[in-house]
């Protein structure tokens, strides 16, 4: 239950002396939010948007922002996430419990975008420490999570594997501008996404 992963030992940061994040992580998780920023500017207007992320800013940014600013985002219990991103496959680590009993919850994602705003997950392992957890239960897990973000989802079984779907809702009112993500890709060490924002259908004319 102790054994930390190498991936997530090898993003934990070292603080500095004073308790204060290296300088250079404040930075790059400052870069993080101005894409985010950039990207949403995109977003609400008609026409394509994308963005490249980098692990190091994503780790970056919940090891400086995220305990400050939005602890809550994390549930009970959670600490310190830190990521790895390779080739259609995320690594998600993080440490759980107690100082006694706790230890670092670690899964391997495949992560690929099925079609247009429809996003296939499947967990390929979840381990405490190095032992096991059964994937179903942590899979049913992630999809409640991402339930509660407003975003349905759906279990299949697909070629032996239980997929968790993805549904990312294009708009929430008929008519209106819609958002569709239409290109997902995780590559070593980056996430590169592209989509477009259609405008809303002209209202006919009232006679």
């Amino acid at each position: 239950m102790r054994h930390e992963p190498a991936f997530y030992r090898s993003r934990s940061p070292a603080a500095a002396l004073d308790g204060e994040p290296p300088p250079g992580q404040a930075t790059l998780g400052r870069r993080l939010m101005t894409k985010l920023s950039a990207l949403h500017a995109d977003f609400v207007r008609p026409g394509p948007w994308g963005a490249a992320i980098t692990e190091a800013e994503i780790n970056a940014w919940l090891a400086t922002d995220l305990p400050r600013n939005h602890a809550r985002l994390l549930p009970a219990g959670v600490a310190d996430p830190r990521v790895a991103i390779a080739s259609r496959r995320l690594r998600v680590g993080a440490r759980v419990g107690g100082t006694m009993l706790g230890g670092v919850v670690a899964l391997d994602v495949e992560v690929v975008l099925r079609a247009a705003n429809q996003i296939g997950i499947v967990v390929v392992d979840a381990r405490l420490g190095r032992l096991p957890l059964p994937r179903g239960p942590v899979t049913h897990e992630i999809a409640r999570w991402i339930d509660s973000l407003g975003m349905a989802t759906e279990l299949r079984r697909l070629d032996g594997r239980t997929v968790l779907v993805v549904y990312i809702p294009t708009t929430h009112d008929a008519g209106a501008t819609s958002h569709w993500l239409e290109s997902l890709a995780l590559e070593d060490g980056e996430v590169l996404m592209a989509g477009v924002t259609r405008a809303a259908a002209p209202r006919p004319e009232q006679r």
